[in-house]
């Protein structure tokens, strides 16, 4: 069977080349041959430092050059660029195979390689009626932002310079489109700001838009961005449930999704495989004090910069204060700076060896890899969604329309997702989650099972004299 040649000649490079430990290569590479193989299609999460370091892409590699056909890789461009500049060019040295390689396009009938598709091409392709490639075996990697792929893929934006487009192409129709667009304008001005700008529509603005721009889909939402300052906004359609939408459109063969933090993913009929953090070496040293107001008290902040002048003279190394709110993000800059003069940055790579980095959760994720791991994580507010964010907002009116939990079935696995995916790098390191809500919250237990392994301090003595672990 092909699972035993991919393990077999894995497991002899392994023990040839210095490859960097982890105790999964070889179960992970078997169960992706078997997935592809005989299915069923499978989620396959890689928690701990083997996800972010990418230990766990040779499996998978391994397997896709020993299959006898095409097999797709889909996943972002700086996933691509490891697989060719290191992981592909060593396996098919060992394996001793001349595997073609083909990037976004192959020859018009692919029987044989790798083709390497962006997350954006990919559903582009699968979304497109007979595709060939939802014909063949895939594996996606970084399938954690799977939902957000597949949002901006099958959302629909009108611009500014769409509106002159329209009035163009139809002339006759000319005066009913500046009204609406003017009528829209004043509206959305009249919005209350919020730290996004963005609004969903309400009722009569949805019926002022009907008339030039209808929507053709039950299950869409229509929202705005605004630019205040210019009186100036864009339109979006999006899907209230994305991945629900694109349920028709999967591959046809099995496939193989892999990322850190995979449970917040809703899709039927995949089986489910989960590597863990190494409960020895990858123990997380958590700092979360009860005593902390709630971010919902006015003495909040206060509180949280006295915590932090506590904790930051404990750090030996790159501090990392994870802030999504524009406003507060700014506020704990500017008073950090006050007092840690230019160690403080706002969201830069370029910083000191002992700089003090203020970021939001998707700079974070992004730029891990350029980063030196930080000697303190700190986490002020848990990264539940907003309700001001338009999607957020109308998928808790769906839920609740329905009698559902809105907050256990949708908030709740999105937040430990993110922070799961935050935490990920600090293995063996320490965190400081300040949101007081996971001590006297009922779902505070939920956040501490889903970060384990873990060690809680609730006082900032034991926290204090906890070195790192060996990395």
């Amino acid at each position: 069977m092909l699972e035993v040649e991919v393990h077999q000649r894995l497991r002899s490079l392994l023990q040839t080349e210095a490859i960097p430990p982890w105790p999964h290569h070889l179960t992970l590479a078997r169960l992706v041959t078997r997935a592809l193989r005989l299915g069923p299609s499978a989620l396959m999460e890689v928690g701990g430092l083997a996800g972010v370091q990418g230990h766990y892409r040779l499996g998978y590699l391994a397997a896709a050059l020993l299959w006898p056909g095409v097999v797709v890789l889909v996943a972002p461009p700086e996933i691509q660029r490891r697989w060719l500049q290191v992981e592909l060019p060593r396996l098919r040295e060992w394996l001793q195979t001349e595997k073609p390689l083909y990037r976004e396009q192959g020859p018009p009938e692919l029987a044989h390689g790798l083709l390497l598709l962006t997350p954006q091409r990919w559903l582009q392709e699968l979304l497109t009626p007979n595709a060939q490639v939802a014909a063949l075996p895939t594996v996606v990697d970084g399938l954690d932002d799977l939902e957000q792929w597949v949002e901006t893929a099958l959302t629909q934006s009108c611009t500014p310079q769409d509106w002159d487009e329209w009035v163009w192409a139809h002339p006759h129709r000319a005066e009913l489109i500046r009204e609406t667009q003017l009528a829209l304008t004043h509206s959305l001005l009249r919005h209350p700001p919020n730290p996004y700008e963005q609004w969903l529509l309400s009722e009569t603005e949805q019926h002022w838009l009907q008339a030039v721009w209808p929507v053709s889909h039950p299950q869409r939402v229509r929202w705005a961005t605004l630019e205040r300052q210019l009186a100036r906004f864009t339109l979006h359609c999006s899907p209230l449930w994305a991945l629900a939408e694109m349920q028709a459109h999967w591959p046809q063969r099995p496939w193989v999704g892999l990322g850190m933090a995979l449970g917040h993913l809703s899709l039927p009929g995949f089986t489910r495989f989960r590597f863990g953090p190494h409960p020895r070496d990858e123990v997380l040293h958590l700092y979360a004090p009860a005593h902390l107001p709630p971010p919902n008290h006015p003495q909040f902040y206060q509180a949280l910069i006295r915590e932090l002048q506590r904790l930051l003279p404990l750090a030996t190394g790159l501090v990392v204060i994870l802030v999504e709110e524009q406003p507060l993000q700014t506020q704990l800059t500017v008073a950090l700076a006050a007092e840690w003069g230019s160690r403080v940055q706002r969201e830069r790579t370029a910083l000191e060896e002992n700089g003090i980095l203020v970021s939001g959760w998707r700079f974070w994720q992004t730029h891990q890899e350029r980063l030196p791991t930080p000697s303190l994580l700190v986490i002020p507010l848990l990264p539940i969604p907003s309700r001001e964010q338009p999607l957020v907002a109308a998928r808790i009116d769906d839920l609740r329309r329905q009698g559902r939990d809105w907050f256990r079935e949708y908030l709740l696995p999105q937040t430990l997702a993110q922070l799961q995916r935050a935490v990920a790098p600090m293995r063996g390191g320490r965190v400081a989650l300040l949101d007081s809500r996971v001590c006297h919250r009922s779902y505070g237990a939920h956040i501490l099972q889903a970060l384990e392994p873990v060690v809680r301090y609730g006082r900032l003595a034991g926290f204090g004299a906890t070195e790192p672990g060996a990395r």
